[in-house]
C-alpha cells in the first residue's frame, strides 16, 4: 500500500499474515529491502499498514530472528520504533530499552531483530515535513537527515512521550470503527503526528535560540487567549505559533517556565477540564461520546485514557457522580441518590 492509494477522507488500513519474509517485505511499498531469516522453522509474520495522504505507519511482527537491511523510500523520512520488549541490534550494537532509530541514512539501514519482534515504522513525506516545519519555524534539515544512527527514547522524555503517543495512535486507528473516527484519524496522521515528531526532535537535536523574556511573556498571553477562544476546535501548534508570532521552541519555553507544561499539554488539559465540567452538569441519558466530541475528542479510547490520567476517574464516573450544583437564579439540581 502506498500513500497515493489512500483515500483523503479516511486512512487506508491493511492487515496481512504471511510466513514468507520476502512476501512481507514486498508489502512495504517503496522500500528496497533484503531481509534474511536467521533461524530455522516456519515463521509466523504479520504486517499492518495504515496510510494517510502524507503518512504511512507499518506495524511489523516477526516470530523469528531476521537480518534486516535495505533502504527506505527516498521521498519519505522514516523512523523505527521497536517495542521495549523486542531485541534489536544496530550496526552490531544492541541498545537496551525503548529506542527510536533514524532510517534516513544515505547508505540505508542494517539491523538484526530477535525472536518475537514487534516494531513500528513511521514514514512521512518530505514535502509535508518541510511545510509543517516552516509553520513551526523549525529547521527541518537540522532535525532530519543528519544520519544519527539511533536515538534512545528511554533517556529522552520528549522522544519517549512521542513514542508512547505513536503506539497509542496505532491502537486507536486499528480499532476505530465509526466513520468520523476514521476521518479525524487521517487528520491526526497527516497533521498532528508530524507536529509531535518535529517538536520531539527539536528538543533533542537543536540548541536553544529563544526570544527575550518579555517577548516570550507577551507571546504566552496571546497563546492562552487564542487557546481559550478556540479550544473546542483543538487548534494545532502551527496555529498557535501563527497567533503569537513565536517559534515553537520559544512558545514551548514560555509555557514551561511559567506554567510547567508545554502549550499542547495546556490545551489538552483545558479541553479535558471543560469536558469534565460539562459531564458533571449533564442531564440524564447524556452520552459521554457527545460531550467528548463537543471538545474535539473523537477517539474514545484516547479520551478515556487522558481523562483518567488527568482526573483519576473515567468520564462515565464523572457523568454519574452525585453532585449538587447551584446556579445563580436557578434551583439546585441533584442526581438521584444524593444525600447531604
Amino acid at each position: 500500500m502506498s500513500i497515493k492509494e489512500s483515500h483523503p477522507a479516511q486512512p487506508a488500513i491493511a492487515n496481512v499474515f504471511v510466513s514468507d519474509i520476502d512476501e512481507l517485505t514486498g508489502r512495504m511499498s517503496g522500500w528496497d529491502n533484503d531481509w534474511r531469516q536467521l533461524e530455522t522453522g516456519r515463521p509466523q509474520n504479520r504486517i499492518e499498514v495504515i496510510a494517510g495522504q502524507h503518512t504511512v505507519i507499518q506495524q511489523v511482527r516477526l516470530s523469528h530472528s531476521i537480518h534486516q537491511q535495505g533502504k527506505t523510500p527516498s521521498q519519505l523520512v522514516t523512523f523505527g520504533f521497536p517495542s521495549s520488549q523486542s531485541r534489536m541490534s544496530w550496526d552490531g550494537r544492541e541498545f537496551p530499552g525503548p529506542a527510536m532509530y533514524d532510517l534516513n541514512g544515505a547508505s540505508g539501514y542494517d539491523a538484526v531483530s530477535g525472536r518475537e519482534f514487534f516494531g513500528v515504522t513511521l514514514s512521512i513525506s518530505k514535502v509535508n515535513i518541510s511545510r509543517i516545519a516552516e509553520q513551526l519555524k523549525l529547521p527541518a534539515t537540522q532535525l532530519i537527515g543528519s544520519n544519527l544512527p539511533h536515538l534512545l527514547a528511554g533517556e529522552n522524555y520528549a522522544l519517549g512521550e512521542f513514542r508512547q503517543y505513536l503506539y497509542g495512535l496505532c491502537n486507536d486507528l486499528s480499532n476505530a470503527k465509526a466513520p468520523k473516527e476514521h476521518h479525524f484519524s487521517t487528520v491526526e496522521l497527516d497533521e498532528e503526528l508530524p507536529v509531535r515528531l518535529l517538536t520531539a526532535l527539536a528538543e533533542t537535536r537543536l540548541e536553544s535560540h529563544d526570544q527575550p523574556l518579555k517577548t516570550r511573556q507577551k507571546g504566552l498571553r496571546l497563546a492562552i487567549d487564542f487557546i481559550e477562544a478556540n479550544c473546542q476546535d483543538n487548534p494545532g501548534i502551527p496555529d498557535i505559533c501563527a497567533a503569537t508570532g513565536l517559534s515553537w521552541r520559544s512558545l514551548d519555553r514560555a509555557f514551561k517556565e511559567c506554567l510547567g507544561i508545554g502549550p499542547k499539554r495546556y490545551l489538552l488539559n483545558l479541553r479535558l477540564t471543560q469536558a469534565r465540567r460539562q459531564l458533571k452538569i449533564a442531564p440524564p441519558n447524556t452520552k459521554v461520546a457527545d460531550i467528548a466530541n463537543d471538545w474535539g475528542f473523537w477517539h474514545m479510547g484516547h479520551f478515556a485514557r487522558e481523562y483518567r490520567k488527568m482526573f483519576c476517574e473515567l468520564p462515565a464516573e464523572s457523568l454519574t457522580r452525585q453532585l449538587s450544583v447551584v446556579l445563580p437564579g436557578a434551583e439546585v439540581y441533584r442526581h438521584p441518590g444524593w444525600s447531604c
